[in-house]
């Protein structure tokens, strides 16, 4: 749950940043360059400053959901039989301790950066 919900933060983060790029850019260009008439500024927000503000803003919107959430606890291991091998409880980590990566993590974040370079290549044209 934890994964979906970092990659659809991801995919709205991008969806904010895209329109924030012309909410907080084209403005700013426009006071800088001038009047826009023939729609060359706002073309060029659309296809360079809106992507990068997308990309830029799926990736912090991802990692903030992630740091926010909380991962799953490890179930503690039921006691193993006495007919197993005896050193299994020496080598057994304690109970409440991660033994591995987050693998929920290593999702969300391989399926958001599967998105913005298939993203990426499809504004190419690639």
């Amino acid at each position: 749950m934890r994964a979906l919900g970092a990659i659809l933060g991801a995919i709205a983060g991008a969806v904010i940043g895209y329109i924030g790029a012309f909410v907080v850019g084209y403005p700013i260009i426009v006071a800088l360059d001038g009047p826009d008439r023939d729609g060359g500024i706002a073309i060029g927000v659309a296809v360079t400053l809106g992507p990068a503000m997308a990309v830029i803003t799926a990736l912090v919107f991802m990692l903030l959901i992630l740091r926010l959430t909380r991962p799953k606890r490890p179930q503690p291991a039921a006691e193993p039989d006495s007919t197993e091998d005896p050193d299994e409880a020496l080598l057994r980590p304690p109970p409440g301790t991660n033994t591995g990566p987050d693998t929920q993590t290593l999702i969300a974040t391989g399926v958001v950066v599967v998105l913005i370079v298939a993203g990426m290549m499809w504004l190419n044209g690639g």
